[in-house]
């Protein structure tokens, strides 16, 4: 049986600023080899240089479904509440929604772009990597004529066990690469060096919104958000990928980046010690000066 979704108190949006909050959901990105986070290689030039924050965060699940519903959802629980897409475009927010993965809760929404529907619409465009995700954001903001802007993008670049396969080779820095699904046979130096490129293509990625935003919108309120689903392990212990229950989940897979950007006229971040996937509903319903009954602020990463 289908579970329902239990639909939330409307919300009141407190202000007409015209504003473009941008979530993108990384597939199976640990934070260990994040340079943001002190990773020996330099993985992260792009967004170092764009002067993102980067927050301590911890996954609630080490699966894809647990994880994004818990991403999407208001609290934490079994139930299944209103997703913030959803919840978003029924109090006014113009909502787009791209995907390259699955897991995500069923989503109400007319702008919901896959892969092969982008194809579709972008036929000039490589599809054989996530770069078509972020492919002519800057038309569909344009277009809108909504104060509020609310873009989800849900990526697949570091997902296992082929990384290799999912950097174009303009970005495999780190050779050379593992390219065999056999990851216990694998020569580990290649095995990080396949993964670490998918690290880096996850940098440029981000980085082209946060300078899409600034050219082409340098007057609206804009923030971008990177936040993992789940870590990722590499052999470490003797395991790979993800999906180890949570009452033993190694580090590696639920230690994850939180990245935040903001434009000029950003928020002041507070100063958490420990972030999770339960903050993206609230902080992105406070940047976009949304209110509702069981808005909680404790769990908005801003001031």
């Amino acid at each position: 049986m289908v579970q329902k979704e239990i639909i939330l108190p409307d919300a009141e949006i407190a202000t007409d600023s015209k504003d473009i909050c941008v979530l993108i959901i990384g597939e199976s990105a640990r934070s260990a080899n994040f340079s943001l986070y002190g990773y020996e290689r330099n993985t992260n030039p792009l967004m170092t240089a764009d002067g993102v924050t980067a927050l301590k965060a911890r996954a609630s699940h080490t699966n894809t479904i647990g994880a994004v519903k818990a991403l999407l959802q208001h609290t934490p629980s079994r139930t299944l509440y209103e997703v913030l897409p959803n919840y978003l475009s029924r109090n006014g927010v113009d909502v787009v929604w791209r995907s390259s993965n699955w897991g995500t809760p069923p989503l109400h929404i007319e702008k919901r772009f896959s892969k092969s529907a982008l194809k579709k619409l972008y036929p000039e465009v490589d599809d054989s990597f996530d770069g078509i995700l972020f492919h002519a954001l800057e038309e569909q903001i344009a277009e809108s004529q909504s104060d509020k802007i609310f873009i989800g993008i849900h990526t697949y670049t570091s997902h296992g066990p082929e990384y290799y396969s999912n950097t174009p080779d303009s970005f495999k820095v780190f050779v050379p690469e593992c390219t065999t699904v056999e990851m216990a046979n694998a020569k580990y130096e290649e095995l990080i060096n396949a993964y670490d490129n998918t690290v880096v293509y996850t940098d440029y990625l981000v980085h082209s919104v946060i300078e899409m935003l600034q050219r082409e919108f340098p007057d609206r309120r804009s923030c971008v958000i990177f936040i993992s689903d789940h870590g990722e392990s590499l052999g470490e212990g003797g395991l790979y990928m993800h999906g180890v229950p949570m009452a033993t989940a190694p580090a590696e897979q639920l230690d994850i980046p939180f990245i935040v950007w903001q434009g000029a006229d950003g928020r002041e971040l507070k100063r958490l010690d420990s972030v999770g996937h339960y903050h993206i509903f609230h902080s992105v319903m406070d940047f976009l000066d949304m209110r509702s009954d069981f808005y909680n602020e404790e769990f908005s990463i801003f001031e």
